[in-house]
């Protein structure tokens, strides 16, 4: 049976930008089918077996129903890696990718011992210990079921990360980690003020625990990292955050305030205040 694209992406524009539908519609074919993108974009339609008309009739119905096409599909790409990612884990962004190449790039050792809090996919970690084979990388997160999925993405991209299970906010866990050279997060940053305003392909199937801080309290999980990072840093050693853009100044003065030095506030490339770097 052939099927039209153009079709297709109509049936999504009620929730979708054109632009973003017919882009959803393109990966899910490529999926189903192994042809090109170029190929189907040429071709106008594409032409399924009954099996293949099946997986897709599935796919749009979990699409109609707002759910993320990386769910859906079940994989994702980071920053050169192929992640597996389900309901377990938020979807890693593209802002991420960039705190990632800000890490690498800002990078003195070679034989660095590095840890991401609040690891989720294992997203940071994976990346980071896929261009740094020298590198010692680790990775924890309070949820035992996205240390499942990031231990899968290890094992998928044939690098070597330990992962394990804590709770960043937890007075007892500077004594569960050695001391490091570099601590990277992207911790919850997300208020729940501004749940609101989200769109439902997030707020109902994303966590919400790896998504939301209190009101109160927007830099909890900001403020109890850095506080570990100033024992468990070697000296000289380095702390990055991904943040939320409307806090990047208080992140930045609370960081100073406790005794970090160099403290650096990053734009990404949509000129968001984005990301913190600072140095014990």
């Amino acid at each position: 049976m052939a099927v039209s694209i153009s079709l297709l992406t109509n049936k999504l524009t009620h929730i979708y930008e054109k632009a973003e539908a017919n882009n959803i519609v393109l990966e899910l074919l490529q999926s189903v089918t192994n042809l090109s993108r170029a190929r189907l974009l040429a071709d106008g339609e594409a032409t399924l077996t009954d099996t293949q008309e099946h997986e897709m009739e599935q796919y749009m119905a979990r699409i109609l129903q707002q759910e993320p096409i990386q769910y859906v599909l079940g994989n994702t790409d980071f920053h050169g890696v192929s992640l597996k990612v389900d309901h377990r884990v938020l979807i890693p962004r593209p802002e991420t990718e960039e705190l990632v190449e800000w890490v690498l790039q800002d990078l003195s050792c070679a034989h660095c011992i590095i840890l991401d809090c609040c690891t989720g996919s294992g997203c940071i970690a994976i990346a980071l210990a896929k261009q740094l084979p020298e590198a010692t990388l680790q990775g924890c997160d309070l949820s035992l079921d996205a240390l499942d999925v990031a231990r899968e993405n290890a094992t998928r991209n044939h690098v070597k990360v330990h992962f394990f299970e804590a709770d960043v906010l937890s007075p007892q866990f500077a004594t569960k980690i050695p001391p490091m050279d570099i601590i990277v997060s992207n911790p919850p940053y997300v208020l729940k003020q501004e749940a609101a305003a989200m769109r439902a392909n997030v707020l109902d199937f994303e966590p919400h625990k790896a998504l939301f801080v209190p009101d109160d309290d927007p830099l909890i999980f900001y403020k109890a990292i850095a506080n570990t990072a100033l024992y468990k840093l070697s000296p000289k050693g380095k702390l990055f955050f991904e943040i939320n853009a409307a806090f990047g100044h208080e992140v930045v003065r609370m960081l100073k305030f406790v005794g970090f030095s160099n403290v650096q506030l990053k734009n990404d490339l949509s000129g968001n205040a984005r990301m913190v770097s600072a140095q014990r």
